[in-house]
C-alpha cells in the first residue's frame, strides 16, 4: 500500500494536458447521455466523492462526478478528474460504504494514471469506445462498433490496482472497507440472476470472485492479519451509521473469537433491539451492561424496561383478526387479477419491444460512417453529428426505459416468478402469514392497526404497475413513427457529400434539414413517454419498499422507532417525527421515512410533507410525483433505510433472501 500511495509518473502527458482531453471527453459524454440532476441523489453522491477525494495524492486534479441515466450496473472514469457512474450501480449498492467502494475504485484508476500511461493510441482512446463511438453513438449501441468496443478494456493489473487504491481510499475517509467485499458478494449473487444488467460492468472488471481474492489480500480485509481492534472499529462504525444487520453480523463475530468482550457484547444487543431481536438483545444487554460502565447499565436497564412495557402492552391487545382476514382474502383476489392484466399487457410489450429493436437496427446499419472526418467548429457537419447525437440519446431512452418497465413488471407464471409482480404476492403472503396465527408476535400486534393502509398500498402500485406498462406501449408506438422518420434520414444521408472543405455541401444540408429535424422530435416525443413509464414503474419499486419498512415493526416500541429515528438523521440529517406523533397522526414509519426523503428532495419539512398528504389525501408517494420528485430517488433512499435493518450479503450469496 506504500507504493500504492504514490501516483504513476506522468510519462509524456502533462497534467494540464490531461485535463484539458478529459474535458473534451465529458462533453462528447454529457452530450450522448442524460445526466441525472435529481439534487437529493446528488447531494448524496458528491458528499462521498468529496470524502474519498481528500484522501487523494494528485491534489492538481479537479475531479468531479456525474450520474448517467443508465439503469445497467456500470461505473467509469476517463482522463483529468472525470468520473461516471450508472444509476443502475447507484441503485444497486447498499450502504454509503458500498458507494465510496465504487467511487474509490474509479479514482484509484486516475490518481494511478491507467489510461494516461497507455502505450498505444488505441488504448488511449479505449474510454471512448467504451462509451460509445465519436461520431456515430447510433452505430456503437446496435452493435456495428464491436470491435472497437473490444478494446474497452482496462488491464486486470489495472483493475486490480484499482481495487487495492480504491479500498485505502476508503478506508483513510471513514468509511468501513468490508464494504467492497459486500459490494463484490452482492454483484456475485446478482451475476446468476441478471447477468444481463451486468453485461458491461464484467466485461470492463475481472470477475467478482477474482476481485474478492485480490482484495483479501490486503492487510485491511486479510483475516489473517486484520486485529481485533480493527474489527471492533468497524462495527462500531456500521451501528454508529445506523447499518444494524451488518454490525450485529460483525459484533458476533467478534464475540466468537473473545466471548468475554463486554463492549461487544454491549453493542450487539444494542443492534439486536433495533432489528426486533428483543429476547437476543436483552440478554446481550443484561450480561454486558454492568461490566462496561454504571451509565450502561443504567441504559440497558431503561431500554430492557421499555421493551418489556411495550411488549406487555401489546400482548394485552386482543384484536379481532377477522375483518383484517376478510381484507387480506380481497388483496389477494385483486391481486390475482391485477396479475393477470398486467400479464397480457407485459406479453404484448415485449412483442413491440422486439419488433422496434429488430427495425431500428437494420437502419442504423445504414448510416454513413463519418468516423474519419473531424468536423470543423460551427460547421453543418458538427450540426448534423449533434443531431444525430440527440436522435442516438432518444433511441437509448425509449428502448431502455420502455424495456426497463415491461420487462421489471415480471411475472407471476409457474416457474417464472419474478419482478414487482412477484414482490408484490411476498408482500401479500408475509403480511398473511401472521393473521394465521392464534398468538400473534408483538411486531405483528404493532403492525395490524396498518394493514388495510399496506394492502392499499399494494394495490396502489399494481395500478402503478398497469399504468407504466401501458406508458411503455405508447411510448414505443411513438419510437416506430419515430423510426419510419430516422429510416427517412438516414436514406437521405447516404446520398449526402462532403465539399472541398471536408463540410456536407450546402444544397445537401438544406434538402436533409428538414427530415433530421422531423427524425430528432418524433424520436424525443418517444424518449419522454419511456421517461413517463419509468416514473410510474419506480413510484410502484418505492410503495413497495415503503411497505417494507413498515412490516419492520419499528412502532413496536419507542426504543425501536428511536434506532429508526437515529438512521434517518445519520442519512438526511432530521428524524422524522417522534414517536408520540407517529401515533397521533396516525402514521407509519413507512410514511415517516418517505416524507423526510420528499422533504429533503424538494427542500421542504417532513412535516409540512405529512400535513400536505393529509390535506390532499394523497400518499406521500402520489405527493413526491405531484412535487415533480424524480420517483427512482424516492425509491433508491427508502430501499437504503430498509437495508440498514436488512442487508445480509453472506446469506444473499448463498441464493437465500
Amino acid at each position: 500500500m506504500v507504493s500504492a500511495s504514490i501516483p504513476a509518473p506522468a510519462l509524456a502527458l502533462p497534467t494540464s494536458t490531461e485535463v484539458q482531453i478529459g474535458k473534451q471527453y465529458d462533453k462528447q459524454i454529457t452530450d450522448a447521455n442524460v445526466i441525472v440532476t435529481d439534487p437529493l441523489l446528488n447531494q448524496w453522491v458528491g458528499e462521498i466523492s468529496n470524502k474519498i477525494w481528500s484522501q487523494t495524492a494528485r491534489k492538481d486534479i479537479p475531479y468531479s462526478i456525474k450520474i448517467i441515466d443508465q439503469s445497467d450496473i456500470n461505473a467509469f472514469s476517463t482522463l483529468g478528474g472525470y468520473i461516471y457512474i450508472n444509476e443502475g450501480t447507484i441503485d444497486f449498492v447498499q450502504s454509503d460504504d458500498e458507494l465510496a467502494h465504487v467511487i474509490g475504485h474509479e479514482t484509484g484508476h486516475i490518481e494511478r494514471r491507467h489510461a494516461v500511461t497507455a502505450n498505444n493510441k488505441a488504448s488511449i482512446l479505449n474510454v471512448l469506445f467504451g462509451i460509445g463511438s465519436l461520431f456515430s453513438p447510433i452505430l456503437y449501441r446496435f452493435g456495428q462498433l464491436i470491435q472497437a468496443g473490444a478494446l474497452a478494456r482496462i488491464s486486470r493489473d489495472d483493475e486490480n490496482e484499482a481495487d487495492k487504491y480504491g479500498l485505502m481510499l476508503m478506508t483513510r475517509a471513514g468509511y468501513d472497507p468490508d464494504a467492497a467485499l459486500t459490494f463484490m458478494a452482492h454483484l456475485g449473487a446478482t451475476e446468476k440472476d441478471a447477468r444481463g444488467a451486468l453485461d458491461k460492468y464484467l466485461a470492463d472488471h475481472p470477475g467478482t470472485q477474482k476481485r474478492i481474492a485480490n482484495l483479501k489480500g490486503d492487510p485491511e480485509l486479510n483475516p489473517a492479519l486484520r486485529t481485533d481492534e480493527q474489527r471492533q472499529a468497524q462495527a462500531i462504525h456500521d451501528l454508529d451509521t445506523a447499518r444494524y444487520a451488518i454490525a450485529a453480523r460483525k459484533f458476533a463475530d467478534i464475540l466468537g473469537r473473545k466471548p468475554d468482550d463486554s463492549t461487544a457484547r454491549f453493542d450487539l444487543g444494542e443492534a439486536q433491539l433495533a432489528l426486533g431481536q428483543v429476547s437476543k438483545g436483552e440478554q446481550n444487554l443484561a450480561a454486558a451492561a454492568e461490566k462496561v460502565s454504571p451509565q450502561a447499565k443504567t441504559l440497558a436497564d431503561v431500554r430492557i424496561k421499555g421493551l418489556r412495557d411495550a411488549e406487555r402492552r401489546l400482548n394485552l391487545l386482543h384484536p379481532d383478526l377477522r375483518p383484517l382476514r376478510d381484507q387480506f382474502a380481497t388483496a389477494q383476489a385483486n391481486e390475482t387479477q391485477a396479475g393477470a392484466a398486467i400479464a397480457t399487457r407485459r406479453q404484448e410489450g415485449l412483442n413491440q419491444l422486439k419488433a422496434i429493436n429488430s427495425r431500428i437496427e437494420n437502419i442504423v446499419y445504414g448510416i454513413p460512417d463519418f468516423s474519419r472526418v473531424q468536423p470543423r467548429k460551427d460547421s453543418r457537419l458538427e450540426t448534423l453529428l449533434h443531431n444525430v447525437t440527440l436522435m442516438s440519446k432518444s433511441l437509448d431512452v425509449a428502448t431502455g426505459k420502455s424495456s426497463e418497465t415491461i420487462g421489471g413488471v415480471g411475472s407471476l407464471e409457474r416457474n417464472k416468478e419474478g419482478g414487482l409482480l412477484k414482490e408484490n404476492s411476498d408482500l401479500l403472503a408475509e403480511l398473511g402469514a401472521p393473521l394465521k396465527l392464534d398468538a400473534p408476535p408483538p411486531q405483528a400486534l404493532a403492525t395490524f392497526p396498518s394493514y388495510q393502509r399496506l394492502f392499499t398500498s399494494i394495490g396502489a402500485a399494481d395500478a402503478d404497475m398497469v399504468r407504466g406498462v401501458d406508458a411503455a406501449r405508447a411510448a414505443l408506438a411513438l419510437l416506430d413513427v419515430g423510426a419510419g422518420d430516422l429510416d427517412t434520414f438516414v436514406r437521405e444521408l447516404q446520398h449526402v457529400s462532403l465539399d472541398g472543405s471536408g463540410d456536407i455541401a450546402l444544397s445537401d444540408y438544406h434538402r436533409i434539414e428538414p427530415t433530421m429535424t422531423k427524425a430528432v422530435d418524433s424520436l424525443n416525443k418517444a424518449a419522454v413517454g419511456a421517461t413517463q413509464a419509468s416514473q410510474l414503474y419506480n413510484m410502484a419499486r418505492a410503495r413497495q419498499l415503503q411497505t417494507r419498512i413498515d412490516m419492520l415493526g419499528l412502532q413496536e416500541s419507542p426504543d425501536r422507532y428511536a434506532t429508526f429515528q437515529h438512521a434517518l438523521n445519520v442519512r438526511f440529517h432530521t428524524k422524522g417525527v417522534d414517536y408520540d406523533q407517529l401515533a397521533r397522526g396516525d402514521l407509519t414509519p413507512g410514511e415517516v421515512a418517505a416524507a423526510v426523503i420528499v422533504g429533503a428532495d424538494t427542500n421542504a419539512a417532513p412535516q409540512a410533507i405529512i400535513a400536505e398528504s393529509k390535506s390532499t389525501g394523497k400518499p406521500i408517494v402520489d405527493l413526491a410525483n405531484a412535487r415533480g420528485m424524480y420517483a427512482q430517488s424516492l425509491e433508491i433512499f427508502l430501499g437504503l433505510v430498509y437495508l440498514d435493518y436488512m442487508d445480509d450479503p453472506v446469506k444473499e450469496a448463498l441464493g437465500r433472501t
